[in-house]
């Protein structure tokens, strides 16, 4: 009941009637590269363009920094599958001194052409493919840089500028529906090409209450034209110093049709525009309203006198946004209490890990935890049932239990527990612990672009299998197709990902399947973010596997056996018509013909039989 009790913390308020109150006095803080604010995932550029090479492809990133820093760090991760007829291009560009990029990802095409400016360092590459890399004075501006790429490789395929990203992913694709030409756009959403992580500006005003309580936040996503296709934001909160005794609130506001899924492990207040989805819970839309001055009134009215500060951050085209909060603590007079934990100690405990499949809930917490928390026994940390407690395995504190033990609680798809920490008789940690069991869709399909579904396995041609798997990077999937005693292992492609889930192509290429109408398919999917993959799910079908010689149809020569076979009773058939018919018209000619006895019939009449029934051998006679 304690989980439940603690899970109802979530509070889902309603508008009331808005007491006017004065503005606070708001002051903006500039994100920067300020790892530990707030953070947003988009595909929103500063300036760019797609246009439509005739051989080779041309990608461009012109990436502008503002922070004071003597260096900087940026992770690039590239994707493709896909082969060219000419090695790709890829031009890093900067204004800042000292940017230093890992590239990372899986590329498929051999080699890869990156040409650097002077300033950017580049500190790791994938093994593969070959990456050729050049290094060149390039301009600064992205007009001058466009034309730059333009005069050396004819045409640009890709083109972005990017305020102080932390994370970029690029997809290395054509855009097929662009323009012939690249030309600079400003505010150009890059869908299904690049995604950007980097900080988020905030806005912050600083109450005067006496006895505040708790903090307020607004997050608020606008969307530039056209629109993109998302519909669901995903917002994390991660609290620094919880549990708090008193739940921050959280408004979420975004135009209409927009909904939210916020990820927390702790009691929070939530307002929001869309329906929100929390865990396995769900609130239907409130209203908010549309300016930055409205949204923080509203805020300081129903915080009252508890409220310390409100947090407003803007953010366009967000597809998930990462909030750090934190709790007000209460001063006190008196010596410091073990109640709470501090420090390193509630660093450590608030970064813990849950792995959950469909029969079991793992927490897994770094060994370092007893140091920083001065434990004496990995038994002092437990489950809600403080009977299940934790036992070291390698450098981690492990709590596993069956979802029907240690106090467990099942929620639709997630699995819910607590994470005590006792010292003594005195509980020092406590919060809840959600893991949602991780599902997994399997496809067929008959062509590699994954549009023409299928439920059999064909014999002769090459079958494609789609598993769609949650964004988790730590995982791994496989395809098993069992036929009896006997099973195949499923080619695999790289993985597709997209702003919810991860995509596997497996396929039938070269593979030998056996002589059989039923199989099995069986694919499962493990993941365990730095820890061992043994947190698995399956999902299987039954599907048919299509032999030669059920498929085969009529080949040629039984089609020209049958048409040859056809013809020559047709035309004995009809010899044989013609025959009857010519025997049956002869004997009818050749028959004699009768005479009628005279006397008794008027001469009218045999004179009419004369007439018309005499023939050559015979003559008629009157009496």
């Amino acid at each position: 009941m304690k989980v439940l009790q603690m899970i109802l913390l979530v509070l889902c308020l309603r508008m009331g009637h808005l007491v006017p109150v004065p503005m606070c006095e708001v002051q903006k803080n500039d994100g920067g590269d300020e790892a530990s604010g707030p953070m947003a995932k988009h595909s929103l550029t500063t300036k760019g363009c797609v246009g439509k090479p005739s051989s080779q492809e041309v990608y461009v990133l012109n990436i502008h920094f503002t922070g004071a820093s003597s260096y900087t760090y940026v992770e690039l991760e590239v994707f493709t599958d896909k082969i060219s007829e000419k090695p790709p291009v890829l031009i890093l560009n900067t204004n800042s001194p000292g940017v230093y990029a890992t590239v990372t990802g899986k590329v498929m095409i051999r080699p890869v052409i990156l040409v650097r400016s002077v300033d950017f360092t580049i500190i790791n590459l994938p093994d593969m493919p070959d990456w050729i890399v050049t290094q060149g004075n390039l301009p600064e501006t992205s007009e001058e840089l466009l034309q730059w790429a333009k005069a050396n490789y004819s045409e640009v395929t890709f083109f972005a500028e990017l305020k102080n990203p932390q994370k970029i992913y690029l997809d290395l694709k054509k855009d097929k529906t662009g323009p012939e030409t690249c030309e600079l756009q400003d505010d150009f959403h890059a869908a299904n090409i690049l995604q950007v992580v980097g900080p988020v500006d905030t806005e912050m005003c600083t109450l005067t209450n006496t006895k505040p309580v708790k903090n307020a936040y607004i997050v608020h996503v606008t969307h530039q034209h056209p629109p993109p296709s998302h519909k669901v934001i995903y917002v994390n909160v991660a609290i620094a110093n919880g549990p708090c005794e008193k739940p921050p609130m959280i408004y979420l506001k975004s135009e209409k049709g927009y909904n939210w899924n916020v990820q927390v492990l702790e009691a929070v207040g939530i307002m929001a525009s869309g329906n929100c989805t929390l865990g396995p819970f769900e609130t239907p839309a409130q209203f908010l309203p549309d300016t930055k001055d409205e949204l923080i009134r509203t805020a300081r009215t129903n915080g009252s006198m508890d409220l310390r500060s409100v947090s407003y951050m803007h953010v366009y085209n967000a597809m998930t946004v990462t909030l750090p909060v934190t709790c007000v603590k209460e001063e006190v007079e008196s010596p410091m209490t073990t109640q709470q934990p501090e420090g390193q100690c509630q660093k450590q405990l608030g970064t813990s890990i849950q792995l959950c499949n469909e029969e079991k809930l793992t927490i897994s917490l770094s060994k370092e935890v007893m140091t920083d928390c001065n434990l004496q026994s990995p038994e002092q940390i437990s489950f809600g049932d403080p009977q299940c407690t934790a036992v070291i395995h390698n450098d981690h504190i492990v709590l596993t239990t069956s979802k029907t033990e240690c106090g467990t609680v099942v929620s639709g798809n997630v699995i819910i527990n607590n994470l005590l920490v006792q010292s003594g008789e005195t509980t020092i940690f406590e919060h809840v612990a959600m893991c949602t069991i991780p599902m997994i869709e399997v496809e067929l399909f008959q062509n590699p672009d994954l549009t023409v579904p299928t439920e059999i396995f064909d014999a002769e041609k090459v079958t494609y299998v789609r598993v769609d798997t949650p964004l988790i990077f730590q995982s791994n999937v496989k395809c098993d197709l069992s036929v009896g005693n006997k099973t195949l292992r499923l080619n695999s492609s790289l993985p597709a990902m997209n702003i919810e889930n991860l995509s596997w192509k497996f396929h039938t290429q070269e593979l030998s399947l056996p002589d059989t109408s039923s199989a099995k398919l069986s694919c499962e999917f493990c993941y365990g973010y730095d820890r061992t993959l043994d947190y698995c799910v399956y999902k299987s079908l039954d599907v048919t596997v299509v032999e030669k010689s059920q498929k085969q149809g009529l080949g040629m020569e039984s089609v020209l056996g049958i048409t040859f076979g056809a013809f020559l009773i047709g035309a004995l058939l009809t010899a044989a018509l013609w025959f009857i018919y010519t025997r049956t018209r002869s004997s009818f000619k050749m028959q004699p013909v009768p005479t009628l006895p005279g006397g008794s019939e008027s001469s009218s009449t045999n004179h009419s039989i004369d007439s018309t029934q005499s023939t050559p051998c015979s003559t008629s006679s009157r009496a």
